[in-house]
This record gives structure tokens, sequence and C-alpha cells, in this order.
């Protein structure tokens, strides 16, 4: 016996929902990819930035984080700065995941052995990547072979590549000198834009 063209539509209406679905839902549900917050780990000076990107989810996204007052917690980028020394952790959500950055703040910059933070770091194409400086005499200069540099001065220094690969910054204060690594991941921004570098903070 031929089954009708209408009862076969009632037929799988009915089938999808005891399966707990809607015809609108079968083949157009939203791809939510798994949310990143990056980098993952970082260490700055007392009130020194730290800048925070978050990728994925469903592309929009929330930040909070414990002793902060947000004033604008929305954004693929956040930035946020510290008065004292510690471990803290920053969190982003979107579309029910939630990720998370920890950032040490480290004390005085003066004094010590000359460093530079972190020491190494992953981070995606057209993503800045921010370097810390302690130690030494308190007066710092950054070079780097494959940046153009508009500051070469202060404690901290943030990079930007547009192209992939191992960099490598360099921090010099009085005759001492120390290394940061950057790797450059093959996603993110459009290549072709400039590779900039630039320092911050006091000098």
């Amino acid at each position: 016996m031929k089954i009708s063209r209408q009862y076969a539509a009632l037929s799988l209406v009915s089938a999808l929902a005891v399966a707990g679905l809607t015809l609108g839902s079968v083949g157009f549900a939203q791809t939510v990819t798994p949310l990143a917050c990056a980098p993952v780990t970082q260490t700055v000076g007392i009130n020194q930035k730290a800048v925070l990107t978050a990728s994925g989810g469903n592309g929009s996204y929330y930040w909070s984080g414990d002793n902060l007052t947000i004033t604008n917690p929305t954004g693929t980028q956040f930035t946020v700065s510290y008065p004292s020394p510690g471990t803290y952790t920053v969190h982003v959500s979107s579309s029910g995941q939630t990720a998370g950055c920890t950032i040490s703040v480290i004390g005085s910059s003066v004094g010590g052995t000359l460093a530079c933070y972190p020491s190494s770091a992953s981070v995606t194409l057209g993503t800045a990547v921010t370097f810390t400086a302690n130690g030494g005499n308190g007066t710092y200069t950054w070079s780097a072979p494959d940046l153009t540099v508009t500051n070469p001065y202060g404690t901290g220094f943030i990079a930007n590549y547009a192209s992939i690969g191992t960099k490598t910054v360099t921090v010099q204060s009085g005759t001492a000198s120390a290394s940061c690594s950057v790797n450059v991941l093959a996603s993110g921004a459009t290549p072709g834009l400039p590779n900039t570098g630039g320092g911050y903070g006091q000098r």
C-alpha cells in the first residue's frame, strides 16, 4: 500500500519530536568552536598592562576576574594591571564556555640579575605579546632584529608580528642583557601588516 506524502511528513515530525528535535534544528545548529584565552600565562611588573585576547566561542566575550573593577567587560581583547605582586587569574566566557589566563605580577624591577619575562611565549599571527624586564639597574633598552621599534625604552615591551616563526626580543640594562622568545603561529590576523614593537613604563 502506498503511503501518502502527508502521512510521511507527519511521521518525520513525530520522530523528531520523540528525539527532542525540531525541523528547524536539523542541519542548522550553530557551530561553536572551543574558547581560548591567550597568552595562557604571562609575567608583568607592578601597574604594568597585561593584554589578553579571546578566540573561539561564538565571537561574543565577557571578561571577569577577582580583585578587579571592570568598566568594560566585553570585547575580543582585555587589558588589566595590578598594583601589588601576586598571581592573578582572568576569565573569559562565551556561549556557555569559560577559559582562563594567569598573570604573574612581580615586584620591584630594580636590582638583581636582569631577566626578561615570559622567557618564551606562543601567540597567533597579528596578536600582541607583552614582555617585562626585571632586575638590572632599572633602565632598560629593548631590541628585536625583525621589528620596527617605535620606543625602545621602558620596563615593558609589546611586540606584534605579522610573520610566522620563532622570534627573539632582547632587553639590555647597563652591561647586562637578557632575551625572550615568541613562537608566532599561522592563524589570526591577515599577513602583510608591519612587524612592530615598542616599550612602555618608566625609563
